[in-house]
């Protein structure tokens, strides 16, 4: 086998090998019922999540999010890992991921065009308050005990 032939083939395994790495060891962001974004699990269907909400007596944080949003991964490694956030998020609220690209009627029914958007809604499905585009961890801790103290 001529020289350039070995070279072009030992290049080819190599990069196979480098794809099957990445697409291994890349985060599952989600399956059929779940996301799973800055260390949280977060319920899918909005339907699911108001249910949740009755039955435990909690507000709703639902999270419009993209893959391609640069802000929405600010968002997911910076402010939703923090500790208390994260600790009055899995306490205190029923959580909903929905991604812009698969459910845009949900983003629709409330007005949301563009990634991030946190929108706060009642167990019954008011909107309490929202919060468009990526904010951080301290200004985030605010809206949270806010909400809080309205329902």
């Amino acid at each position: 086998m001529k020289p350039i032939k070995i070279i072009t083939l030992v290049a080819i395994v190599i990069i196979i090998g480098f794809m099957y790495v990445s697409v291994q060891s890349s985060p599952v962001l989600s399956d059929e019922k779940y996301s799973y974004l800055g260390g949280l699990t977060w319920n899918k269907n909005i339907d699911e999540g108001f249910r949740i909400a009755q039955e435990q007596n909690k507000p709703i944080l639902v999270y419009f999010w993209a893959q391609w949003c640069k802000y929405c991964e600010q968002l997911e490694t910076k402010t939703l890992p923090n500790e208390k956030v994260s600790k009055i998020l899995k306490n205190d609220f029923v959580l909903v991921a929905i991604d812009l690209d698969e459910q845009g009627e949900v983003a629709q029914r409330y007005g949301v065009s563009y990634p991030p958007h946190e929108i706060f809604l009642d167990k019954n499905g008011n909107i309490i308050t929202r919060i468009p585009g990526y904010v951080d961890a301290n200004r985030f801790l605010m809206e949270l005990n806010e909400v809080k103290q309205s329902v």
